[in-house]
Order: structure tokens, then C-alpha cells, then sequence
């Protein structure tokens, strides 16, 4: 083999070599992406991928701008660097639509040289990719100004192609998942004005429960996910009183002991009607152990930490609810009695440190009720 053959061979084998590496590190990249996608919503996704490509490519600009529900214009969803979070785009013939339509990534090395809009978007170099699920296109991510001055090449071009297929398809189901979330929300709304529609005396309860129940568990840590599931939780905590006879929810009088009975069983036939709501397993625990008392006195006798967190949350919340509520039998009471009456009831009735945090929002919020028993829920 003469000296000509073999540098073209060991070429050949370098340049094969980089190939392989450079797919080998775009491979793992999208591998990590997707780890750290899952589970993100919209928002979180959009801010994950536009901290990578920046990082990536270079960039001291990045947005995502989504296409508006009529398909007319383009909105700025999430951004970063020099960019102004209201910039909106209008449908023109321009290269952000030649991207978006065409579907594919394109790079531009003056924005001013194009000639045409948006006048007002001046980059010295840019780079467009569309956002592109299995159902629709989703909007565009724009990569502008790498601090080096460079514009973008060949190589920045396939790899913004790979993040933003690999993102959109997240963002989609995201954003399937909160249509569901919303259709499901609305749902449950529906049938808690149905439940509440049978007693004058409980309208607008779960509504403060859910509002009270989510401001604890602010202040007690819990994340975006577990307030999301706290909120179903508050809002179906009551759903087992649909079975309750009307004549004791309503009676003026004190109730007898076989009607408070009645009444105390609620968490548990609320348990069993959504007990074929299969993907609530935790959400009708937390429902069906709402009433249990911290000191291990409650229907199902559990004590302390074996009650979770969820309905221990929920009993405070609704018990707040229910002493600065009127009932037939008596008339509300006011902040200070209410809030005294838990705190007696610290550790009997309910935990120690959701009490703890109760108070703290009593204390530091605008979003308790006032203390004049005459304030209109």
C-alpha cells in the first residue's frame, strides 16, 4: 500500500471516527433531554430548552414564541437575554413564517439584509428552528447573537434541529396533558355546584377549602405536582355527602346521633364512589382520611404520620372553613375564635405542624377571611 493510500485510508478512518463521536455526544445529549423533560409542563420545558441551546450554541439571545389559537400571529412564550416578553409577530411573508411553514431550520446573518419584516428584529446573526409535534406545529425557537460574533454554521443548524424535535414532541403532550387537566378540573367543578346546588348551607365551601388547603401547602413545601393533586383532592374532599339526605343537611336543628353518623361517614362513601377513578389512588386516601383525628380518635383510628400529609392539610383547611361558616344549627365564628379553637385542638385533632403553618398564614396574608362574622363568603 503506498504512502497516497494510506493517508487517504487514515482520513477516511479520522473523519469516520469524528462522526461517530460527534452522534455518539448528540445521542447522549437527547438522551438527557428526555430524562429531564419528563414530567415538566409547558413552561419548564420551554425555560430547560432554551437554558441548553444558549449554553450549546452560544448565544446571548433565545426565545420560544408559540403560535396564537388562530394561527395568526406568534407570541413570545418564554425568552432570554435582550428580549422584550410582549414582542409579538403578526402573519407576514416573512422568514419566521418561512421556517414555520416550510418546517425546517434556517439561519440568517443579518436580519437587516433580508429586506423584509419584522423591520422592527434586528440580530446580527440568527438561527430558527420550528417547534413541530406529531399533531401540529407548535410555534418556533430563535437562537440570536452568539457572543463570539460568529454566525451559526451547518454544525449549530443540526444541532438545534435535534433539541427542538426532541422538545416538542414534551411540549405537545404537555400541553395535552393540561387540556386534560382542565377538562378534568372543569369536570369536578361541575360536580361539586351539583353537590353544594343540595344545601344552601355548603355553597361556596369546597371552593374556600381548595383556596385555603393550597395556601398551607405553600407554606409547608410541597411541589408544583403535589399542590395540583392537593387541589383535586379539596375540591372532591366533600363528594360523599351526595349521598347524604338533604333533610340532614339541611335539618336547623342539632343533629342525633345515628344523622352525625350519617354525616361522618362522607369520607368514606366519597372513597367508594371514585374508587374507579383508577390513576386517584392517592387522592382518595388522602379524601377518605380527611376526618382523622392526629391522636388516633378518628373513624379509621390512624395516628400522627400514618394519616398523610394530604388529608391532614384538608382537615385543618376544612375545619377552618366550617367554624367561620354559618351552619343551621349555629352562627359563624368569628378569626380569632376560629383560629383559637384550632390551636386548642393542636395535636388532638389536627398536626402539630400544619397548625404551625395555618397560623403563619393567618398572620402574614391577604387571603384570609376577615374576622367580621357580617362578611359575605
Amino acid at each position: 500500500m503506498n504512502n497516497s493510500v494510506l493517508n487517504r485510508t487514515k482520513e477516511d478512518l479520522r473523519v469516520t471516527v469524528k462522526e461517530l463521536s460527534d452522534t455518539y455526544e448528540e445521542l447522549s445529549l437527547l438522551y438527557r433531554l428526555t430524562e429531564e423533560f419528563s414530567g415538566l409542563g409547558v413552561d419548564e420545558i420551554c425555560r430547560l430548552l432554551l437554558k441548553e441551546v444558549t449554553s450549546l450554541l452560544d448565544a446571548k439571545t433565545a426565545v420560544v414564541l408559540f403560535l396564537g389559537e388562530e394561527g395568526d400571529h406568534l407570541y413570545t412564550k418564554v425568552c432570554f437575554g435582550d428580549w422584550d416578553r410582549n414582542t409579538t409577530f403578526r402573519c407576514k411573508d416573512n422568514f419566521l413564517w418561512d421556517a414555520l411553514h416550510k418546517k425546517r431550520t434556517i439561519t440568517i446573518c443579518n436580519t437587516n439584509d433580508t429586506g423584509r419584516e419584522p423591520s422592527n428584529f434586528n440580530c446580527n446573526s440568527v438561527l430558527i428552528a420550528p417547534l413541530t409535534g406529531k399533531r401540529k406545529t407548535i410555534g418556533l425557537v430563535m437562537v440570536a447573537d452568539k457572543t463570539s460574533g460568529d454566525a451559526f454554521y451547518s454544525g449549530d443548524m443540526k444541532l438545534l434541529t435535534a433539541i427542538t424535535s426532541q422538545a416538542a414532541l414534551f411540549i405537545e403532550n404537555a400541553m395535552l396533558g393540561q387540556e386534560m387537566q382542565f377538562f378534568l378540573t372543569g369536570t369536578i367543578r361541575s360536580f361539586v355546584k351539583a353537590l353544594e346546588a343540595s344545601s344552601r348551607w355548603t355553597a361556596g365551601h369546597t371552593e374556600r377549602v381548595t383556596r385555603y388547603a393550597i395556601a398551607l401547602g405553600r407554606l409547608l413545601g410541597l411541589t408544583s405536582q403535589e399542590l395540583e393533586k392537593l387541589r383535586i383532592a379539596s375540591l372532591l374532599h366533600d363528594m360523599g355527602k351526595i349521598a347524604t339526605p338533604k333533610e340532614i343537611l339541611n335539618k336547623a336543628d342539632k343533629l342525633s346521633d345515628d344523622e352525625l353518623f350519617e354525616v361522618k361517614r362522607h369520607p368514606i362513601v366519597g372513597a367508594e364512589i371514585l374508587s374507579e377513578l383508577k390513576g386517584f389512588t392517592e387522592i382518595i386516601e388522602w379524601i377518605k382520611y380527611h376526618h382523622e383525628h392526629y391522636d388516633g380518635t378518628g373513624i379509621h383510628g390512624l395516628k400522627g404520620e400514618e394519616i398523610p400529609m394530604m388529608a391532614r392539610i384538608l382537615a385543618v383547611a376544612d375545619a377552618f372553613d366550617a367554624l367561620t361558616s354559618d351552619r343551621p344549627y349555629r352562627k359563624r365564628k368569628t378569626l380569632e375564635e376560629a383560629v383559637r379553637e384550632i390551636k386548642n385542638s393542636t395535636g388532638s385533632h389536627f398536626d402539630p405542624k400544619v397548625v404551625e403553618a395555618f397560623l403563619e398564614w393567618v398572620d402574614s396574608s391577604d387571603d384570609v377571611i376577615s374576622s367580621d362574622p357580617e362578611v359575605d363568603f
